[in-house]
């Protein structure tokens, strides 16, 4: 007797997303970009199978490596392009808002 079906999929794959730390707080706060994130992946059909975390911080700079285990159920859905320019025109309900393109090469410095 069964009583967990393993969810077959086509093929799995990663998707790997950094996070800069904040600047000091004293209360939490909600991370919406990661948020924005995997709703986007949701949308798009992949199922969050599981996810690592490791952090890094260095002199000047702090952050948070994630790496997504994503199940793909189809080779169109495995081979699809996942854009940080798509996530970055999401509002946290799903709706489209004003795109502002992002440029990986500008480095925000901390107040």
């Amino acid at each position: 007797m069964t009583f967990f079906k393993k969810k077959k999929y086509f093929k799995t794959r990663t998707f790997t997303y950094y996070i800069p730390a904040p600047p000091a707080r004293r209360t939490g706060y909600q991370e919406k970009e990661f948020d924005k994130l995997t709703r986007y992946l949701q949308d798009e059909g992949f199922e969050l199978l599981d996810f690592k975390m490791q952090s890094h911080s260095a002199d000047n700079r702090a952050g948070l490596w994630v790496l997504c285990l994503l199940g793909a159920s189809s080779q169109e859905l495995y081979d699809k392009v996942i854009s940080i320019d798509n996530i970055a025109e999401m509002s946290l309900d799903g709706e489209s808002i004003h795109h502002i393109p992002l440029n990986p090469d500008i480095i925000h410095e901390a107040d």
